[in-house]
């Protein structure tokens, strides 16, 4: 019995005796006599959250581990690799990065996801490879690139981990998306990857863009006209056209009421040689046979699905760096040129740059065609041409009057247009002679549409209503059937200063530009970076850096003003609107307790009107101890918009105290209440109010019961007075409005080295109180219909919601 007790000791402690740091129970690493049960929590908590150390010298980024500490495991401590085809939880936990304030889009996140799964080899990365990766920075990206150009490989990631100018941050956020592993060309290792999502609504609120709103907009537009509400003599417009189409719009959206969105998406590889996938998806509420291929015959899958994207790429064959096939996602410099996502990422310098097989939801900015990178010593090299259908918004004539991402799309608008784009862009890199991440760049981009773009405001304003059409960032949209765009781009690094920038010029003389400039060392970094944008400059790939999308704050927020509410789509429009400002931002860690996670400043300029605007936004983190954390959080925005016929302003402010504690057995825990207040202009019409307030509390919770099944559950308590709260919780954004209570559970489960699943469910309780309707006087009442009406007095609503969500991945 002695024996077999020994034996099993042994087994369980390792090879030679030894503990495995990525398999030992949380009892056995408290057992060790070289460590404190605290560092044997964080080891333990640590390894579960990141799926396992890469090696025993990860163990030093752990905060609260001493030198001797970290002698004493590397002497009688392993760290046993990961078993092959297994997966990390941190691939499942990645999408919760969508549900962060001015975090990453959808095509970035999925991006990184692969190389999660896939990571690139260390020893042959370049800083045009690392720049696609979040937050690491042009100074993290020269300096493990000159570290391997002037030391060699690497055996190990934390080996990068002492490079001259790479950041302790800069490294934390690259390790997990590389890997010592060698190229793979030759081989015929086969595997891939299938994606299941259900998606039987999320249960948040979307407000004025949910599909409830856009039916009663419509309702209202088509009593209007019937009860003869506008006037259109003298007008462009077509009345009965109009009519018509806007029947046409409400039927056919009401048929997606109670559709169920679902994806099912599939990667294929073969060695590092070649690459292949295909995308089939609807959105929740949508409706079917307007997809992104929906210009060509493709029967079945036409009428289904949004979205159907397929690729097929082949990789390293001599200077061809990459060539792609069908759906690709190209994103160069600054995004000023060209960055064919659905998407603008606020107050960012950061995207997945470079060129990638797309299977994203990105529908109206798809790129369907070819596209090829070239690597031959300094020269890098981009060329594309794409040919794919895009929607408009149309005229009543059946002109196209302007391109735009709907989100509920009918007939009349989707795929309205045959787009074609074709581009390429050139790179020198002087990283031979000058400084790593050192190059001068410079590209050009045509676009051409199937038939003219008419952007004619009498189309969209509803002629003699109270709102006065005064929207410059319309009036300059593209017109014609063709614009064209070139850009001029460069960045150098020296030591811990980077700078870079990229300036753009348009067919029509209009110009945008970004530059940036950061320094940094292990604990601390400055951003600084401006940026202008003309009235004019209207490219519909630019996604520069901005604090305001093109149409924010104009009249498309407001659908009861235009003849078609569809028309208010345009709101989405993910172009910068045209600005200048500058824009500051830093991270500070003054010591292991205090953290300013970000601190920034941005001021701005609207062009249009010259309104001047700024918002702060600060964050200060202690840490007392190990396990526990406060960090706040206050916001500050003062902006300025144009009215009928005075500009009007408002002030935000903002403050969110989190409470996070990590206790041992892989919990987290938060608790979290935020409180907000809007200083308005006071309008008379509106009975002067000055001032709007909201705040919620919240408290989130998970637990991991194995390395490869948690429990997420969350829950929020809110009330609003004019001020809506948002709130980011799981993998998305909720918004909240009146006062309400919501739960949610999310189930995030490994079952194999294979398979994950991943089932979130919710439910939302909202009253909205509906006061102030009761007029004492009978002469100033409201009424409900009846003979004799009765007066309309003071009420509540109460809304309820149910959200499910269920994706399954299985990986070979």
């Amino acid at each position: 019995m002695s024996s077999s007790f020994l034996l099993a000791i042994l087994a369980a402690a390792g090879p030679f005796g030894r503990v495995d740091l990525n398999t030992a129970t949380l009892e056995q690493l408290r057992a060790l006599e070289g460590i404190t049960d605290e560092q044997a929590d964080s080891i333990y908590s640590r390894a579960l959250s990141t799926g396992g150390f890469a090696d025993i010298y990860e163990v030093a980024e752990i905060p609260g581990m001493t030198a001797s500490s970290l002698a004493w495991l590397r002497d009688n401590c392993m760290v046993s690799p990961r078993a092959e085809g297994s997966l990390s939880p941190a691939v499942m936990d990645l999408m919760e990065r969508l549900a962060v304030e001015d975090g990453p889009g959808d095509a970035a996140v999925d991006e990184w996801e692969n190389l999660l799964i896939r990571p690139m080899p260390v020893n042959g990365l370049r800083h045009w490879d690392l720049r696609m990766l979040d937050r690491v920075s042009i100074v993290d990206a020269a300096a493990v690139e000159r570290r391997l150009r002037d030391l060699g490989p690497v055996s190990g990631v934390a080996s990068l981990r002492g490079s001259d100018g790479l950041s302790y941050y800069g490294y934390r956020n690259l390790r997990d998306y590389v890997a010592t592993r060698e190229l793979d060309l030759s081989s015929t290792d086969f595997f891939g990857g299938l994606r299941v999502t259900v998606d039987g609504g999320a249960g948040r609120s979307e407000g004025e863009g949910s599909l409830a709103a856009r039916l009663d907009d419509l309702g209202s537009a088509i009593g209007d006209m019937e009860s003869g509400g506008r006037d259109y003599s003298g007008s462009p417009v077509d009345s009965a056209a109009l009519y018509e189409q806007l029947v046409s719009e409400r039927d056919e959206l009401a048929g997606a009421r109670g559709v169920t969105g679902s994806v099912q998406r599939l990667r294929l590889g073969l060695g590092d040689r070649w690459r292949g996938g295909i995308r089939l998806s609807r959105g929740r509420w949508s409706t079917a046979g307007h997809g992104l291929l929906s210009g060509m015959d493709m029967g079945v899958i036409s009428e289904t699905y949004d979205v159907a994207k397929a690729f097929a790429s082949l990789h390293r064959l001599g200077p061809l760096h990459q060539v792609i096939l069908g759906n690709y996602r190209l994103s160069l410099n600054q995004g000023l040129l060209v960055d064919n996502a659905d998407e603008l990422m606020s107050r960012s310098l950061y995207r997945p740059r470079g060129l990638h097989p797309d299977l994203t939801s990105t529908r109206q900015a798809a790129f369907t065609g070819a596209a090829c990178e070239v690597r031959s010593g300094p020269l890098v090299g981009y060329a594309f041409v794409s040919s794919a259908p895009r929607d408009a918004i149309m005229n009543s004539d059946g002109t196209p009057n302007s391109l735009v991402l709907s989100r509920w799309r009918t007939s009349a608008m989707a795929g309205a247009l045959q787009e074609t784009a074709a581009g390429g862009y050139g790179y020198f890199d002087l990283g031979g002679f000058l400084p790593c991440g050192t190059f001068v760049g410079a590209g050009a981009l045509t676009v051409s549409w199937s038939d003219s773009l008419v952007p004619d405001p009498e189309f969209l304003d509803i002629p003699n209503d109270a709102e006065v059409w005064n929207c410059p960032e319309y009036s300059v949209m593209p017109q014609g059937d063709a614009l064209s765009a070139w850009s001029v781009s460069g960045q150098t690094v020296l030591g811990g200063f980077g700078v870079e920038g990229e300036a753009a010029m348009q067919d029509n003389d209009a110009m945008a530009a970004v530059g940036g400039a950061r320094w940094q060392n292990d604990w601390f970094y400055l951003l600084c970076s401006i940026r202008h944008y003309d009235l004019e400059y209207t490219n519909p790939y630019c996604r520069g850096f901005a604090e305001q999308s093109r149409f924010d704050d104009t009249v498309f927020e407001k659908p009861y003003y235009l003849n078609d509410p569809s028309a208010a789509d345009l709101a989405d429009w993910p172009v910068p609107k045209p600005e200048e400002g500058i824009y500051l931002e830093s991270r500070f860690q003054v010591s292991r307790q205090i953290l300013f996670p970000k601190v920034y400043l941005d001021v701005w300029r609207s062009i249009p009107w010259g309104f001047e605007n700024y918002r702060f936004q600060g964050e200060l983190e202690y840490r007392p101890v190990f396990p526990l954390r406060f960090r706040l959080k206050y916001k500050l925005q003062d902006k300025t918009k144009m009215q009928d016929l005075l500009p009007t302003s408002s002030v935000t402010h903002e403050a969110t105290l989190r409470t996070i504690v990590l206790p041992a057995g892989g919990d987290y825990f938060e608790i979290g209440v935020r409180a907000g207040l809007v200083e308005l202009t006071p309008n008379p019409l509106y009975t002067d109010d000055r001032l709007m307030s909201g705040g919620f509390l919240s408290a989130r919770w998970e637990h991991r019961f194995t390395p490869g099944f948690s429990v997420l559950g969350g829950t929020t308590l809110w009330t609003t007075d004019g001020m809506s709260q948002w709130e980011f919780e799981d993998t998305g954004i909720d918004f909240l409005d009146g006062r309400g209570t919501k739960f949610y559970v999310t189930v995030k489960e490994q079952i194999s080295d294979n398979i994950q699943i991943r089932l979130r469910l919710l439910r939302k309780d909202t009253f909205f109180p509906r006061n102030g309707l009761y007029r004492p006087d009978p002469e100033d009442q409201y009424y409900y219909e009846g003979d004799p009406g009765s007066p309309v007095r003071d009420f509540g609503d109460h809304a309820e919601s149910y959200g499910i969500n269920c994706q399954l991945d299985l990986r070979w």
